[in-house]
């Protein structure tokens, strides 16, 4: 089906939406006719992704803030209204990349409190400051992971974060619903990012092992999703998660009980 400018006219924001994940759903949004605005927290990665796109003839916006505090939230989501005209789809998608194990026992507040203040927080705020200017038929996307569900060792920070950013996402979906808001949330499994790509091909070959479809999965099949959340195909779907993993979570037993979570959901939060 040719979706070319399934989304023409459509006002979109992604958060953490400069790297990674993030950056696949911003062009398949832009691709497909929308006005994105690309939220990062690194410098000057936004404003690139923004101005690569407009260069390319898309319609783009950078909106670099920190999704954690509530200021610059707020201040985003004006600059929204003001150069977009308002925002029809939310992509709740920072996230503080895990780029390590740490076993619980070695686990610090402060670890758990940024988990928490960018992925469970950041997708709150931005909710509740974008739902307040959304109208019916507009749509929230939040970014769970696999761990959610699935528990990952040494990894408590990011699951737990990422298990309450699906019980988010039931429970806005439920308040939003009179308001003809849907909310949805994806849960990416085995990704293959700029970290999974660096890894020595042995343990590629690992991380894929378990993996039904036999590969890890891309960006795009996560944006290929979302772009089907925001559409007038899924107008009956709000407060669902689904997993986008090849097959992973299906299993009885998995062939290793050490397969990588995704750590750049959001990546560039």
């Amino acid at each position: 089906m040719n979706h070319a400018q399934r989304f023409h006219g459509t006002r979109v924001l992604v958060t953490g939406g400069s790297r990674n994940i993030g950056r696949a759903i911003v062009e398949r949004f832009a691709a497909e006719g929308a006005h994105v605005a690309v939220n990062g927290v690194v410098p000057g990665e936004a404003e690139d992704l923004a101005a690569r796109l407009v260069e390319a003839g898309h319609a783009a916006t950078a909106v670099p803030a920190d999704v954690s505090d509530p200021d610059q939230v707020e201040r985003m989501l004006a600059r929204v209204d003001a150069e977009l005209g308002g925002i029809d789809v939310l992509v709740n998608n920072a996230a503080v990349p895990l780029l390590g194990r740490v076993p619980f026992l070695e686990l610090t507040l402060e670890q758990w409190d940024r988990q928490f203040d960018v992925a469970a927080r950041g997708t709150y705020l931005s909710t509740h400051a974008a739902a307040r200017r959304m109208g019916p038929g507009a749509a929230v996307i939040n970014l769970s992971s696999i761990g959610a569900t699935k528990a990952h060792r040494s990894a408590a920070a990011y699951d737990a974060s990422k298990g309450a950013i699906e019980a988010f996402t039931r429970a806005a979906a439920l308040d939003l619903a009179p308001h003809g808001i849907r909310v949805n949330a994806i849960a990416p499994g085995a990704i293959s990012n700029t970290r999974f790509q660096a890894l020595d091909p042995s343990v590629q070959a690992r991380e894929v092992a378990p993996i039904p479809l036999g590969h890890a999965g891309t960006g795009a099949d996560v944006a290929g999703v979302a772009a089907f959340l925001a559409s007038a195909d899924a107008a009956y779907l709000t407060g669902q998660v689904i997993t986008v993993d090849g097959g992973l979570g299906v299993q009885a037993r998995q062939a290793s009980a050490e397969i990588e979570i995704d750590p750049s959901v959001g990546g560039a939060a």
